[in-house]
């Protein structure tokens, strides 16, 4: 008999299990892509900003001492670079010991930041300082998502309901969009027009002024 009374039970406990795992529609609940991946891009993304960081200080470093005719970055730039480098290169290996969230995504936006002035900056100076530019921000930018995707610090999360919020939007159908277009030009010519005859009477009408003589 005992037995028998505790085989109902295990099945209740089965069921409850199954419940748990299936939502309101009848289908499995399943952990998002996401959130198993993100987790797991921090150690990379730590790696690769350290790596690049320390290659920036110690390459600008170098340049500043023995500057290479290739490297046409001006001495207050490099000086720049090479602190940029040092920052990566703290961001990043606090990366690996530090479970900070906030500080370590003020570090890797600080990072972003910092890059996308120096590539502003160095743009138009040579191939070497557009690419180099191009990597720093591309390995800030996934050092920031790889921060938010161990320690949650909202990020991801707060883009995904953006673009929900986005999607519930009533956009404009082909239309409307097109009649509402006609009518902002047909009012910024008919503004032009006015102004237009408004210029001529005034421009006119002082050129007649002025060409009465008094006495």
């Amino acid at each position: 008999m005992a037995q028998n009374l505790s085989t109902p039970k295990k099945d209740a406990k089965s069921a409850d299990k199954k419940i748990v795992k299936v939502d309101a529609h009848g289908h499995s609940l399943k952990k998002p892509f996401w959130s198993l991946v993100g987790p797991k891009l921090l150690l990379p993304a730590s790696i690769l900003l350290t790596l690049g960081g320390l290659f920036l200080a110690v390459y600008n470093t170098l340049q500043i001492i023995t500057p290479a005719e290739s490297y046409t970055l001006s001495t207050g730039l490099k000086i720049a670079s090479g602190l940029m480098g040092l920052l990566m290169a703290a961001a990043g290996v606090l990366g690996f010991i530090s479970k900070k969230g906030r500080g370590l995504m003020w570090l890797g936006a600080l990072s972003v930041v910092y890059a996308l002035v120096i590539l502003t900056a160095t743009a138009k100076m040579g191939t070497i300082a557009l690419v180099v530019g191009i990597v720093s921000v591309v390995i800030a930018l996934f050092y920031v998502i790889a921060v938010d995707g161990k320690h949650d610090t909202g990020l991801v999360r707060f883009l995904r309901e953006m673009l929900g919020e986005v999607k519930k939007l009533t956009w404009l159908s082909g239309k409307e969009l097109f009649s509402h277009t006609l009518a902002v030009v047909v009012f910024v010519l008919a503004m032009a027009l006015l102004i237009g005859l408004l210029d001529l009477a005034f421009s006119s009408g002082f050129g007649a002024l002025a060409s009465i003589r008094i006495g």
